[in-house]
């Protein structure tokens, strides 16, 4: 059961670290773009799969789609998504403005919203699995002794992975305050 909400608790962190990665710091990432949806052939596919993503400075996005007449379609995609891109020989180039103190301040209080709802998820998979040994005792398949000896080490994984959250929150911050 621990291995259980171990695996459950690691999905929480990583999905935690997939939405932080989507946040813009002070440096351009392929991670900001690469899982905006472009309508392209009749379908909708991520940018990813339509063209290569690079980052040739630290402030500044080049998205080359592998078929070069899809570049309406990814103009029109990052332009719904609030970026600028500009169209230059068969690729995009996307510059990033450098953020300004309320930008940085709006973008930390995500950070926070984002980690609040990481700590959420891990606190229902907690009362879950607590309730898995509420269950079992109330059955007698453990003792009072193992329901004690269960909750104990469930709220030690608990609490680590709310230090992970807590460690990433801040190296997340860091890099908005630094840049």
């Amino acid at each position: 059961m621990l291995s259980e909400l171990g695996g459950k608790l690691g999905e929480v962190v990583q999905k935690f670290q997939a939405d932080l990665a989507t946040i813009r710091t002070g440096r351009a990432s392929a991670s900001l773009v690469e899982d905006l949806k472009v309508e392209v052939y009749d379908s909708v596919m991520t940018l990813k799969e339509v063209a290569a993503i690079t980052t040739p400075e630290p402030r500044q996005i080049l998205v080359s789609p592998w078929d070069k007449t899809v570049l309406k379609e990814i103009e029109k995609a990052l332009r719904t998504d609030g970026f600028s891109p500009v169209v230059d020989e068969g690729f995009l180039r996307i510059v990033l403005p450098p953020l300004t103190g309320e930008v940085r301040e709006e973008l930390m209080r995500k950070v926070g919203e984002q980690a609040e709802e990481a700590r959420v998820s891990i606190r229902i998979a907690r009362r879950k699995a607590v309730e898995k040994v509420e269950k079992a005792k109330e059955s007698k398949e453990i003792s009072e002794d193992e329901e004690f000896i269960q909750k104990k080490k469930i709220d030690e994984l608990v609490e680590r992975y709310n230090k992970r959250i807590d460690e990433i929150s801040r190296e997340k911050n860091g890099q908005l305050s630094i840049e």
